[in-house]
């Protein structure tokens, strides 16, 4: 009899985790955002604050991430771990949209350390002995693919189909993934000049911080005789 019932139980339990699950993280996700900054400026300024979110180049970035996690997040929780990558990923994204609201100098380079661990994950490789944490060896490209490979890259059909492994939806995952790499890896040099900005120090020359202006001051300076002398090296 304990046999029996747990055989009847056990679909009802992977209709869970395979369906309702899924459906329940992407929901939690998407409202990420705006319960965290509830949490912060209290629900009655939740929609001037997204408002302002739209406008910060960063904060924009990190909405992007929070809208491309549930691609990952709808897949099968048992037979591989994309959806771990979604969850970290929106959970970086919304702590950047906290970090950008606060402007606190001291939040960046904890940040940053949490942006290159991430995305050496998401870029995956063997690098256990310096990562605190890992999801697998493979990327979140690689992991794509998980279940797929298993039947020499096509995903099995009829009485031997796979949840949420169809050849259309790996390979929307896949371009998704590419995307995804890609904003996170522009996010982590974001977040790496604003620790620069905030610890780095003075400019060479003390020149202003716009790079352009740096380089155009020098042509001008170059530019106009002045006996052999070397341009000036003051500020701009």
């Amino acid at each position: 009899m304990e046999s029996q019932s747990a055989e009847a139980i056990l679909p009802a339990q992977q209709a869970v985790v395979l369906y309702v699950l899924p459906i329940i993280t992407v929901f939690v996700t998407c409202a990420s955002p705006a319960m965290a900054l509830a949490f912060l400026v209290g629900a009655s300024q939740v929609g001037q604050e997204l408002k302002n979110v739209v406008q910060r180049r960063f904060s924009l970035l990190s909405l992007f991430i929070v809208g491309l996690s549930p691609f990952f997040l709808l897949s099968n929780y048992l037979a591989s771990n994309l959806y771990l990558y979604g969850i970290y990923g929106a959970m970086l994204a919304t702590a950047n949209l906290l970090a950008d609201r606060l402007a606190k100098c001291r939040i960046w380079p904890v940040l940053a350390i949490w942006h290159a661990l991430n995305l050496l994950t998401l870029i995956g490789g063997n690098l256990g002995p310096i990562l605190p944490y890992t999801i697998n060896t493979n990327g979140i490209v690689g992991e794509c693919l998980r279940v797929s490979a298993r039947y020499g890259d096509m995903c099995p059909r009829g009485d031997a189909a796979i949840n949420w492994c169809d050849n259309v939806w790996v390979s929307v995952q896949l371009l998704v993934a590419f995307a995804y790499v890609l904003l996170h890896i522009i996010a982590f040099f974001l977040v790496v000049t604003r620790v620069v900005h905030h610890y780095g120090g003075g400019s060479d020359g003390d020149f202003d911080s716009n790079s352009f202006r740096h380089t155009t001051g020098l042509m001008v300076h170059s530019s106009v005789p002045n006996s052999g002398a070397l341009p000036s090296a003051g500020p701009y």
